[in-house]
């Protein structure tokens, strides 16, 4: 399953969004995703499109796939790249910043979370075992 991010352009982005968690949920769910563990899945993607929309020009994809026993969901954009001091994933972002915890939390919330980024753009893959309920 595939969906194309215009948010940048889109007159009602609550809207899309909205959409976009709903479509996932029910696409998670009938995969044999847990509700608890799809609340992570839609929370950690949500971030990552987030990112992509902020600072991706406004556009980016999300692929959703099965692979096995493992429910992977990549989003990309073609931005500039996250500088490498953004790229820490192991420990919480200062307090006293309101920003910067979008990948930590995406790492804290899946089973992989795995980012490739460069000048061309970012990928990232959040993955999450269907045979667990075990919040990792």
């Amino acid at each position: 399953m595939t969906w194309t991010l215009p948010m940048a352009g889109s007159a009602d982005r609550a809207a899309v969004a909205t959409a976009l968690r709903q479509g996932l949920t029910a696409h998670a769910v009938g995969q044999g995703l847990s509700r608890a563990r799809c609340e992570d899945l839609v929370l950690a993607v949500h971030e990552g499109v987030a990112n992509a929309v902020e600072h991706g020009g406004g556009f980016g994809r999300l692929r959703l796939w099965r692979a096995d026993r493992l429910l992977c969901c990549e989003i990309s954009d073609h931005g500039a790249g996250i500088p490498a001091r953004h790229q820490e994933q192991t420990s919480m972002p200062g307090r006293t910043g309101v920003r910067g915890r979008g990948l930590w939390l995406m790492a804290r919330l899946s089973d992989m979370l795995t980012l490739s980024t460069g000048p061309a753009g970012t990928t990232v893959v959040v993955v999450i075992r269907l045979t667990s309920d075990l919040h990792l």
